[in-house]
């Protein structure tokens, strides 16, 4: 088990011990929170865990995703909870178990959300994310890939090295196996894509290719599928054209 997965248990551990009412990997906005507690009058609060070590890089990048999954789900909370994080960041939502507990329980009784004690899990369509690793493309996942995702009523899911370890490759599988479809940015033709979209390919997976770098230099053989080409950072004005391309090949 990582150390990802086993503080994702102690926090659901966290939640059932307060009797909070909760769904694991309910789909809402477009991605799939680890956690997602809902109270009267839609009061809605997302949780996703990360087992980043807490560098100023991930700290700042948590700091950004946040932001993105309270935006993107239109959560009344939005948390991000690194387990080793040493100063808490209570104001833009990224804490450690201890901050969890407190901002969590604040929340729950501002809201007089009745606590009681039940866990679910939620099994939804997904899309998967075969892309670069480099946190650059956050945007590319977050702003255009999730809408896409939403609009044909799924999630958008990825594996992230910085989050995973163990079979990776397994993993990967599994996902793409699951999903309704995949989008593949072959953005700096990351050997790893090139794997992942050739193995959906295999499948035959509805796929839709995307990419922000020179087409020109991607190899013969992928030059020719019909690939979205985007600028780097205009992820915004990539959201229609992913979307109706996806809904497209569904």
């Amino acid at each position: 088990m990582t150390i990802e997965t086993e503080f994702e248990e102690t926090i659901a551990k966290l939640l059932v011990e307060l009797g909070v009412p909760f769904v694991r990997e309910k789909p809402i906005g477009g991605l799939k929170p680890d956690f997602v507690v809902e109270g009267p009058q839609n009061k809605v609060a997302v949780v996703e865990v990360k087992g980043w070590d807490p560098t100023g890089g991930n700290t700042a990048r948590a700091l950004r995703q946040v932001k993105q999954y309270k935006q993107a789900t239109n959560a009344d909370l939005a948390l991000m909870v690194l387990p080793r994080l040493k100063r808490n960041f209570f104001d833009d939502g990224v804490v450690n178990e201890e901050g969890f507990l407190a901002v969590i329980h604040d929340w729950l009784s501002k809201n007089r959300i009745r606590f009681r004690r039940t866990e679910k899990t939620s099994k939804g369509k997904i899309v998967f994310a075969a892309m670069p690793f480099d946190r650059k493309y956050d945007d590319t996942f977050f702003v255009a890939m999730r809408y896409a995702a939403k609009k044909v009523g799924a999630a958008c899911e990825r594996v992230d090295r910085t989050e995973f370890s163990g079979d990776i490759v397994e993993e990967i599988k599994r996902l793409i196996r699951a999903s309704i479809a995949v989008i593949v940015d072959l953005s700096e033709t990351k050997e790893n894509v090139l794997y992942e979209a050739g193995f959906a390919h295999a499948l035959e997976k509805p796929t839709v290719h995307i990419c922000s770098t020179d087409l020109s230099r991607l190899p013969f053989d992928v030059r020719n599928w019909n690939t979205i080409s985007y600028d780097p950072g205009g992820t915004v004005a990539l959201q229609r054209r992913l979307a109706a391309r996806l809904a497209a090949v569904l």
